[in-house]
């Protein structure tokens, strides 16, 4: 699994509770079966009367009993028209969630890439992003809540239904499996949830990190992840669930982390791949596992989906393919949003970077397991938490970024703020930051210098008690310099390449060049890339030469340098 770091955040605080809206969620789900697949009318027709779905909201496919589609066509012809025909009739505002009931085919490959069928779906209007275009190429998906979780800093909780009534909010839905590898199974998903609703979730919550967590540890790269985690599971104890959280590399089952987590309510954790069976599920369980391979394939071998769902889980989600880790869904976000009130059709489409991406999700997207909040969450006394937020806590380049901290508690008198970095040569953190009286926050600039290379900056606050910490990641605008071959001979020409991060600004950008063999190959002095540009190329020549000659080839940007090797052959 890759990590993917560059993003930004609107510094988030504690989350409002779920709304009701004036048509019943029910209502606004719609079923689709496969009429090419056994048994897939029957959980579709099982779920729609565990869940009073009115019979009208049933659409039809007809397509192949597999598991992959190699072109784009048939996923279109087989399932995207008569989806949208069936959305059309009901009208496409009123369906917010889509569930696929049994045996539909998880994967379609689209610009020689794997991708989820279901995640697609989530864009079928191709409102979000273009046809062909990854979510990953198009950006956050608008009902993603940026969060930075080192920071403990979360966007405002917002049902999905209150963000379709917003103006010109993109017509998206969140899709579903009512799947498993049986029918039996994925009957009992629904039944499950509705346990779990009418008895209350109970049982452990299990956490799997692998490193042992700290202020050191940056909230980027894999550290992000852990961080994930790490408050996940202080999110359960405010909850109020018994929780395990094992800071081992090795995972549970797996000596020295625990062997087992018996009777699970709550699960998150990495890395390897395949299930382990460490687990027993409590009904209505919800647990997540970060790798590369959690649901590759979604009806056989030992992924980690499948591997959960046959033992008992209700509520999944996975990659079918090799994924970002900030492409995967935030079990931290996730438990935070059901513990507020939410189902899990909101948390975990809230809770996702990217649709018309990787992503499967498995289970009842009505199912809440906590409609009134619970534990420290309740809705109706819920306990503040302290927060620092940094937005956006990527730069590029130069730039400010507003930093802002609520403590749990209101002073009566101006308290002084202590302020401290690990690179106060890259970062320029105010000295006379006070919180005022009868406040318990504040907020403040911090200035970003030009970086030569990228760098993780921690930015740590003390107040009296109380300490909080936030990462800021620091790239510089180049990022690449590159040949169109690595040797020439003299007399012919050679095409280097400047890439940028980003595109240029809107003055652009000058490049640098030199040589440290100026008498052997030329290069121009300075390339010039415009406003918006994010590439420039520039030719090289070489003089003759009576011996092999390499060449080292420099470009600077600001405080930042690239090189590259050329030969030089008689």
């Amino acid at each position: 699994m890759r990590s993917l770091t560059l993003l930004a955040l609107g510094a988030g605080a504690l989350l409002s509770g779920q709304s009701t809206p004036e048509t019943p969620l029910n209502q606004r789900v719609m079923v689709v079966y496969n009429a090419g697949a056994d048994n897939s009318r029957k959980v579709a027709k099982y779920y729609m009367e565990k869940r009073n779905i009115p019979s009208e909201n049933l659409c039809k496919v007809d397509t192949l009993e597999v598991n992959e589609w190699d072109d784009d066509s048939r996923f279109n012809d087989e399932l995207g028209k008569p989806i949208r025909g069936c959305l059309k009739k009901l009208g496409k505002e009123k369906i917010l969630y889509i569930v696929l009931a049994y045996n539909f085919p998880f994967k379609v490959t689209m610009n020689k890439r794997s991708i989820a069928v279901d995640s697609w779906i989530e864009d079928i209007w191709d409102e979000y992003a273009k046809p062909g275009l990854m979510g990953q190429q198009a950006g956050d998906q608008p009902y993603f809540g940026q969060a930075q979780s080192q920071g403990n800093a979360y966007e405002p909780y917002v049902p999905f239904v209150k963000y379709r009534e917003r103006p010109n909010a993109k017509t998206i839905y969140s899709v579903w499996r009512m799947d498993a590898p049986t029918p039996e199974l994925a009957m009992g998903l629904v039944d499950k949830a509705l346990y779990a609703e009418a008895n209350g979730l109970h049982g452990k919550a299990c956490f799997d990190l692998n490193v042992k967590m700290s202020a050191d540890v940056f909230d980027n790269g894999y550290g992000a992840g852990n961080w994930d985690l790490y408050r996940a599971a202080q999110m359960a104890k405010k909850a109020g669930f018994d929780v395990t959280m094992d800071e081992n590399e090795k995972e549970f089952g797996e000596a020295p982390a625990p062997l087992r987590c018996d009777n699970a309510a709550l699960y998150a954790g990495w890395y390897s791949f395949g299930y382990h069976d460490a687990f027993s599920w409590a009904p209505g369980a919800i647990g997540f596992h970060l790798d590369s391979a959690s649901a590759i394939n979604f009806r056989t071998g030992n992924n980690w989906v499948t591997g959960a769902i046959r033992r008992g889980i209700t509520v999944t989600s996975g990659s079918v393919n090799e994924p970002f880790l900030e492409g995967l869904a935030h079990p931290d976000q996730v438990f935070l949003y059901l513990f507020q009130g939410a189902n899990v059709g909101d948390a975990v489409l809230r809770s996702t970077r990217w649709i018309k991406w990787l992503i499967i999700n498995v289970g009842d997207p009505l199912y809440r397991p906590f409609p009134n909040g619970v534990g420290g969450y309740a809705l109706k006394a819920a306990t503040p938490e302290s927060w620092f937020g940094i937005s956006p806590n990527t730069v590029i380049g130069s730039g400010t970024v507003r930093a802002q901290f609520m403590l749990t508690e209101k002073r009566d008198q101006s308290f002084p703020l202590i302020l401290q970095t690990n690179y106060p040569q890259l970062v320029t953190l105010p000295s006379n930051v006070q919180i005022p009286p009868n406040l318990a926050g504040a907020t403040f600039q911090i200035p970003v210098k030009d970086p030569d290379q990228t760098n993780s900056v921690m930015v740590t606050l003390s107040v009296g008690n109380e300490k909080l910490s936030n990462t800021i990641n620091v790239y510089p605008f180049l990022s690449e310099l590159s040949l169109s071959q690595p040797s020439m001979k003299a007399g012919e020409s050679v095409t280097g390449k400047i890439s940028l991060l980003v595109p240029a600004k809107e003055s652009g950008f000058t490049v640098k060049l030199s040589s440290n063999q100026a008498g052997v190959i030329t290069v121009p002095e300075e390339i010039r890339i415009p406003p918006g540009a994010s590439q420039a190329t520039f030719p090289i020549t070489g003089k003759p030469v009576t011996a092999e000659v390499t060449a080292t080839i420099t470009a600077k940007l600001d405080n930042a340098s690239k090189t590259a090797q050329l030969k030089v052959t008689p």
